[in-house]
């Protein structure tokens, strides 16, 4: 029997629903990357949309957040670890 995991989810509900979540964290980065440059590219035109700039920056500070969370080698040695039965001492 599989060993079941927090709130008795099993470890292969678990990996499937962290894959999920990647491929949806695969898709929305370039998007905020697009939408981050858009609003740049608009806040040059004139002061009165130099606040656009302001946004731009917090979404291509969200994309970097999420690409650096979805570090897939990162996550694989989490994994291992949690794994890992304890060392006796």
């Amino acid at each position: 029997m599989e060993p079941t995991w927090h709130d008795g989810l099993s470890r292969t509900a678990l990996v499937e629903l962290v894959e999920a979540l990647l491929l949806a964290m695969d898709k929305s980065v370039p998007r905020l990357d697009a939408i981050a440059h858009h609003l740049s590219l608009m806040s040059q035109q004139g002061e009165e949309q130099e606040v656009l700039g302001g946004i731009s920056d917090q979404i291509a500070d969200i994309g970097d957040e999420l690409y650096a969370a979805s570090d897939r080698e990162k996550l694989r040695e989490w994994g291992n670890e949690i794994d890992m039965p304890e060392k006796a001492h």
